[in-house]
């Protein structure tokens, strides 16, 4: 079985196209408005635009397999088959690159889409019968389509490779048939999401850019299937030393890190970091980055789990604590710092939502009053985990801040009321938005409070 995307890199670029109004059709360029660092290009906001129409006619699955640990060669696929005419319509393979057994797709429609996997253990790249599998089923056991979340567009998966489940001869027979005649240039179109959960990085990796970063704000689509989502470590787990997970702010990337992470006592702290695409809605990266977390917990076990965020990344990172801590009842993140975060929200984001050919999805949680920060701050983790606020104060001259700002967030929106009041503890630094990450004296606040001094 060699089942893959039929279409090739242009098709995909040509499938990003769309309908969005461009910067002269729709764009009210208000006098003397400047929308900070969000906002910078009118081939941005068509690229913007591209990608909003896929997010808006594509859906995601994602699918975690329990017993991946230790079994080689996994692939996982995905293929639109009409059962009754024996049509298969499109589909999508994936090499599963992590040891926890996750992988995901885009797909063009929730129909008769089929979710599968194997481990190849031939090495042939086809399903042999005998091999171990998995496909997604019914509650009878036979295999069936999946179903999604309509209003979400998304399903998510689970299930167990074994020797005893076959996937349908006739399923195979009609990709087969689909196939035949196709070179594998012409039936593979990569939609497959990589996802790293535990990977080993290098942060020299293009694809930890800042240039990458900038992408996953505007390209909020595309940047999942060329870059992928996930957890990175930087070196080998260790169960002697503890976790600490780093999250970067809007347009960032982890090389936003690199001063912390050697600075940071690397014989009692592991440093991780979570790579995904700053310009989809925020809640949506907060559960994505739960569930990353809690199948690590159930691989490794750890015990405690240290969370560091700069910018708007402190607000992904609060929706995946309150997640972890409050609905999922879990106790191993004791510690939470942030860094410049713009918890009541920021003026480039209205003003954009208000005057932009196309938003970028997290402008809209980005909005001061938001309904995700209303949501945010209706539940309090004190006396659960321990908050230290850290903010900047090295004003700069701005048309749309006001006049105590670090550059880029104003310190209004950093020491926002409702945070404020139940971090334990909260200090201000001379220094920029972006510089702050290199300031010793955070960095030395930031080992000292996780040392609990």
């Amino acid at each position: 079985m060699n089942i893959r995307y039929f279409a090739n890199r242009q098709q995909i670029k040509m499938t990003l196209g769309g309908s969005r109004p461009d910067c002269q059709s729709g764009f009210v360029l208000l006098a003397g408005l400047v929308l900070c660092m969000l906002i910078s290009s009118c081939a941005n906001f068509k690229m913007l635009g591209r990608n909003l129409d896929f997010m808006d006619e594509s859906y995601i699955m994602a699918v975690k397999l329990a017993n991946a640990k230790g079994v080689k060669n996994i692939n996982g696929a995905v293929v639109e088959w009409n059962q009754q005419s024996g049509e298969v319509m499109s589909g999508d393979y994936t090499t599963v690159g992590n040891a926890v057994g996750t992988f995901g797709f885009f797909v063009k429609t929730s129909q008769n889409q089929y979710a599968m996997a194997y481990s190849d253990t031939n090495g042939n790249k086809l399903y042999d019968k005998g091999e171990p599998a998995w496909i997604h089923s019914d509650a009878s056991g036979k295999p069936a389509p999946v179903v999604f979340d309509e209003n979400k567009r998304k399903a998510r998966l689970s299930g167990e490779l074994s020797k005893s489940t076959v996937i349908p001869a006739k399923m195979l027979a009609d990709v087969k048939r689909f196939a035949a005649g196709r070179t594998r240039e012409e039936i593979i179109s990569r939609l497959n999401i990589p996802i790293a959960l535990g990977d080993i990085a290098d942060l020299g990796d293009p694809r930890f850019s800042s240039e990458r970063g900038e992408q996953g704000l505007w390209q909020p689509a595309d940047f999942p299937i060329s870059s992928g989502i996930g957890i990175y470590f930087l070196e080998e787990y260790d169960p002697n030393r503890i976790p600490v997970l780093f999250v970067y702010g809007a347009g960032g990337s982890p090389q936003d890190w690199q001063t912390f992470f050697p600075k940071i006592d690397r014989k009692k702290y592991q440093p991780w970091f979570y790579f995904y695409p700053t310009g989809r809605r925020l809640d949506e990266m907060g559960g994505a980055l739960n569930r990353g977390v809690e199948t690590l917990h159930d691989y490794y076990g750890f015990k405690r789990l240290h969370v560091v965020a700069h910018s708007m990344g402190g607000m992904v990172a609060r929706s995946f604590i309150t997640k972890n801590v409050l609905d999922d009842g879990n106790s191993y993140i004791t510690k939470f710092v942030t860094i410049s975060t713009p918890w009541g929200g920021h003026e480039a984001a209205a003003a954009g939502v208000k005057h932009a050919p196309a938003v970028v999805p997290s402008w809209h949680d980005m909005e001061a009053g938001s309904n995700f920060q209303k949501n945010l701050y209706a539940r309090s983790l004190e006396g659960k985990v321990e908050h230290l606020l850290i903010y900047g104060n090295k004003s700069k001259k701005s048309m749309i801040l006001p006049p105590e700002n670090d550059g880029t967030v104003s310190v209004a929106s950093q020491k926002h009321g409702p945070v404020l009041r139940v971090s334990v503890y909260f200090k201000s630094f001379y220094s920029d938005h972006v510089g702050i990450l290199s300031n010793p004296e955070v960095i030395e606040l930031t080992q000292d409070f996780l040392d609990g001094k």
